[in-house]
C-alpha cells in the first residue's frame, strides 16, 4: 500500500474529471483502499465496490478486478459486461501488479460510470502500475547490484526500463520489463547467471552512472544498452534459495519523513539543518541558495506556499505539507501558512548523505517529482485554461482534500480568500470574484456564513470542468 499510494493519488486526480474512483486490492481481489467521492462514488459503495469486499471472479463474477487476476493481465470491463446486472451502472479498467518474482502482489483499478466511459482509463492503470512495480523493485532490491537496461538508452532511468538484481553474477531478481526484454520465464525455474543470457562477462557492464551505457549482446543476438548500478552492500547468509522462500515477504519503502527520522537520529545529523517555523513567516529562496547552494528542503511539519512574485503580482506554484521536498533556488520564494519543521540540506551535504543511505534519493526523487508535475500541470492551465477552469477546479480539489461532510453536501470551513485563489491560479482578484458570484447565482456553491463555502453537489461542479 506504502507504494502504490503515490501513484493512486496521481491517478485519481487524472481520472477527477470523469468522477472516477480508484481501487487497491490485494492477491485474492479483496479491496484493501479506495480514492473517490461524489455522487458516483457513492453509487459504487451501493454495489460494494469498497474496502473490505472481494472482487475475485469467483465472489463477483465477470469484473476487471477478477479478470485481471484470472488472466494476469490488464483489461476493460464495461456496463453489461459485467456478470451480475447491478454492476452494468461500473466501466472498469484494472491491471495485475507484479512483485519482483512474478508473483501478483495486488490490483490496481480505475472506475468510472458506464455512461461516460472514457477511451485512456486502462493506459493511465497500466502507466501508474508499471511504477508501482518499479518502486516495489527498488524496495526490494535496494541493497544489490542491479542492471537497468533497454533497448532504447534514452529508457533507462524511467519506469520502462528493464532491471535485473544480483548476488555475484547470479541473477536473483528481474521487474516485468525486464523479463519481458529478455523473454524470460517468470518465475524461473532457476536462478541463472549473468553468462547464460549474455555474451560479455558480468564485469564489462559500466558502474559509472556518469558514463555512456554499455552494450550488451544476448545470445539470440539482441543488442541493449545496459549499465550496473553503485557497489552493492553485502547481505551475509542471502542467497538464491531465500529469495524463493522469500517471494511472499514484500518490503516496504520508507516513506521521506522516516528516512529523515533515521538521519537526524544517527551520525549524519550534523550535516543537516533543522529549522522551526511559524505561520506567516517569508523564507527567500534566494537566502536559502547562498547557504545551501544546489540544496534541498524538506518539510518535516507544517505547511508553506510556494509562490514567485513580479511587479507586485503573485502566482502560487504549489503548497509543501510534511513529506514533501524541493530543490533550493533563487527564484521562488515561502510563505508558512502553518507551524511546524523544514530540514535544510546543501548540494554537498546531500550527496554525502545519499552515498551513505540511498534511501533518501529513492524517497526524495518522487516527492520532487510530483512538485514538478504540479507545477507543469499549474503552467499548462494557465496557458491553455480560462479562469472560470482553473477557479472551479481550485475548489474541487480543496472540497477533496478538506471539505468536510454534511447533510446538504461539502463544507470548506475557511476556505482561501479571493485573493488567495486569485495567486493560486494566476488571475486577478476581481475575475475571481466575479466567477464566485457566478458560481453562487448559479447555484453551485453558496456562503454558509462569512468563513465556509457549501459545494451542495460536487459532481455538479465538475461537470463544470468537461
Amino acid at each position: 500500500m506504502r507504494a502504490a499510494r503515490g501513484e493512486m493519488d496521481a491517478l485519481y486526480r487524472d481520472a477527477r474529471v470523469a468522477s472516477g474512483i480508484v481501487i487497491l486490492t490485494d492477491p485474492q481481489g479483496l479491496v484493501l483502499h479506495r480514492l473517490g467521492v461524489g455522487k458516483f462514488a457513492a453509487e459504487a459503495a451501493n454495489v460494494a465496490l469498497l474496502p473490505g469486499a472481494r472482487w475475485d471472479e469467483a465472489t463477483a463474477g465477470t469484473n476487471a478486478i477478477g479478470a485481471a487476476l484470472a488472466e494476469q493481465a490488464p483489461g476493460s470491463v464495461i456496463g453489461a459486461e459485467h456478470y451480475f446486472e447491478m454492476h452494468s451502472i461500473l466501466s472498469c479498467s484494472a491491471a495485475p501488479i507484479f512483485d519482483p518474482f512474478g508473483a501478483i502482489a495486488g490490483v490496481l483499478d480505475l472506475t468510472n460510470s458506464s455512461n461516460e466511459p472514457q477511451p485512456l482509463m486502462l493506459a493511465l492503470v497500466n502507466r501508474a502500475t508499471e511504477q508501482i512495480e518499479h518502486t516495489l523493485f527498488e524496495a526490494r532490491f535496494r541493497g544489490f547490484e542491479q542492471m537497468r537496461f533497454h533497448t532504447d538508452p534514452y529508457v533507462i532511468g524511467s519506469p520502462h526500463e528493464g532491471i535485473l538484481a544480483f548476488e555475484g553474477d547470479r541473477i536473483v531478481g528481474a521487474n516485468r520489463n525486464g523479463v519481458a526484454l529478455l523473454g524470460l520465464e517468470w518465475p524461473a525455474p532457476r536462478a541463472p547467471r549473468f553468462d547464460d543470457l549474455f555474451t560479455l562477462e558480468h564485469g564489462a557492464v559500466s558502474h559509472n552512472p556518469a558514463s555512456d551505457d554499455c552494450i550488451v549482446q544476448t545470445g539470440s543476438g539482441q543488442r541493449l544498452f545496459a549499465r550496473m548500478s553503485l557497489s552493492p552492500r553485502v547481505y551475509r547468509g542471502w542467497s538464491p534459495a531465500q529469495a524463493a522462500a522469500d517471494a511472499a515477504a514484500r518490503s516496504e519503502a520508507l516513506t521521506l519523513p522516516q528516512i529523515i527520522e533515521r538521519i537526524l537520529d544517527g551520525p549524519l545529523a550534523p550535516l543537516v539543518k533543522v529549522r522551526r517555523i511559524k505561520a506567516g513567516q517569508l523564507i527567500y529562496g534566494e537566502d536559502e541558495e547562498k547557504v545551501a547552494e544546489g540544496g534541498l528542503v524538506i518539510v518535516r511539519g507544517g505547511r508553506l506556499r510556494c509562490f514567485a512574485s513580479l511587479d507586485g503580482k503573485e502566482l502560487t506554484l504549489f503548497t509543501l505539507d510534511a513529506g514533501d521536498a524541493l530543490p533550493i533556488h533563487a527564484g521562488p520564494m515561502f510563505e508558512v501558512k502553518k507551524d511546524g519543521e523544514v530540514v535544510v540540506m546543501s548540494g554537498k551535504a546531500y550527496q554525502e548523505i545519499v552515498r551513505s543511505d540511498p534511501d533518501l534519493a529513492r524517497s526524495a526523487m518522487p516527492a520532487m517529482s510530483r512538485m514538478l508535475q504540479r507545477a507543469i500541470r499549474m503552467t499548462e492551465d494557465i496557458v491553455f485554461r480560462c479562469v472560470r477552469y482553473r477557479l472551479v477546479q481550485a475548489l474541487c480539489e480543496a472540497a477533496e482534500r478538506d471539505g468536510r461532510q454534511i447533510a446538504d453536501g461539502l463544507v470548506l470551513d475557511a476556505p482561501p480568500s479571493a485573493e488567495e485563489f486569485a495567486m493560486q491560479i494566476g488571475a486577478t482578484r476581481q475575475s475571481v470574484s466575479t466567477i464566485i458570484a457566478e458560481l453562487i447565482r448559479d447555484r453551485l456553491i453558496r456562503r454558509l456564513d462569512a468563513a465556509a463555502i457549501v459545494i451542495a453537489d460536487l459532481d455538479r461542479l465538475k461537470q463544470q470542468l468537461a
